[in-house]
């Protein structure tokens, strides 16, 4: 059984072991993450967990709120196998960044102190630039900055000059989007101009329902853009994206595992049978991506843009309404959209992606909510 109880989630919760990450549950649950990291870091006084990115057997991510002597800072682990932990922490040193991280054997991880990072080395300054606002981050992957009316988006790819051209050449087809107002190379950040509006995200009920059709009408004329140079949009990792998400379903939820392989199998067979489109998709498409006002619909964060299949995007837009409960809403897309019965298989696919979105959160309810996507995964492949 599991001994902990894991970030807000309470008794009752047994995750299957991982014997690559011996550690995972010490660092989900606030006492023993704070018990492991208060050797290394003075003042500890409390830690919370708030977001996990998490790849069974290989890689657990963990965010934290620490409070360091009456002060909120964040800092995360990273967890991964004793010999990429080395690495890590090899790179670590190279970057000058030794004096904010800390090795933490006690969970087998290495602590990095925000506003360090090892794989957003621009981090720290963009951050001490003109009092930026912290509006989102994903350690290790990306971050965006809120300044005076600009919004700065750094992320570990690097490719933030070529991000900023394909939203300079989409504004130029039509697509409505933020204007990009530049590139800082010793940052890696792409600057934006604040686009106002509300996003899509914050709406529900009737409120929601009504903006489906200008919502469909805004990504057809995505779809309908050719712009010169997108890279081709790889389905045969869309497959391992998906076969990694049902391997973490499983390990979240151990009572389902057979079910998950076998939608699993269904799903990649499924995929393999279609022939792919090659259209422009915006290629992460979701309620969080979509501004909407008196000024109609902006797309947002086009930063996955790709030649491939429309029916992704749609299928990933209506596998978030369905996750959450918005049926209504669901349906007035797909009919406004005039999507074919296929587009199920790419909702499924994408429930099934995303499935371990609550567990990220680490929301209240999480294996409940993750189950629920599981079986709408399910519903919707039959």
């Amino acid at each position: 059984m599991n001994p902990f109880h894991l970030a807000g989630v309470g008794p009752g919760v047994d995750l299957t072991r991982d014997p690559g990450l011996p550690h995972r549950d010490a660092a989900l649950d606030p006492g023993a993450a704070a018990a492991a990291l208060a050797p290394h870091l003075a003042g500890l006084e409390g830690c919370r967990p708030r977001h996990v990115r998490y790849r069974a057997g290989r890689r657990l991510v963990v965010l934290y709120d620490l409070d360091l002597d009456g002060t909120r800072t964040l800092a995360h682990v990273t967890m991964l196998s004793p010999r990429r932990v080395e690495r890590l922490w090899g790179r670590i040193e190279v970057a000058g960044l030794a004096g904010h991280a800390r090795l933490v054997p006690e969970l087998g991880a290495v602590l990095q102190l925000f506003p360090a990072d090892v794989r957003l080395p621009g981090l720290a300054g963009a951050i001490e630039r003109d009092r930026a606002e912290l509006v989102r981050y994903k350690p290790g992957r990306r971050a965006v900055l809120r300044y005076d009316g600009v919004y700065g988006k750094l992320r570990a790819d690097g490719a933030g000059a070529r991000h900023a051209e394909l939203s300079r050449r989409l504004i130029e087809a039509g697509v409505r989007t933020p204007e990009p107002l530049g590139y800082l190379p010793d940052l890696r950040m792409t600057l934006y101009e604040e686009h106002r509006g509300t996003r899509l995200a914050e709406l529900r009920g009737a409120d929601l329902d009504a903006w489906m059709e200008p919502v469909a009408a805004a990504l057809a004329r995505l779809h309908a853009t050719a712009v010169a140079e997108l890279p081709a949009h790889s389905m045969e990792r869309e497959v391992g994206d998906l076969r990694a998400a049902a391997e973490t379903a499983a390990a979240l939820l151990p009572h389902r595992r057979a079910e998950i392989g076998s939608l699993l199998g269904r799903l990649v067979a499924g995929l393999a049978a279609l022939r792919p489109a090659g259209r422009t998709i915006h290629g992460s498409f979701h309620y969080d991506q979509v501004l909407v006002g008196d000024g109609g619909v902006a797309l947002l964060d086009l930063d996955s843009a790709a030649v491939g299949e429309p029916l992704l995007d749609v299928g990933h837009f209506a596998s978030y309404l369905s996750a959450a409960g918005e049926m209504g809403a669901r349906e007035r897309f797909l009919d406004a959209w005039a999507a074919p019965p296929s587009v199920l298989l790419y909702e499924a696919a994408a429930l099934l992606r995303w499935s371990s979105l609550p567990f990220r959160d680490l929301e209240p309810d999480w294996p409940a909510a993750v189950e629920r996507r599981i079986d709408l995964a399910l519903e919707r492949a039959a």
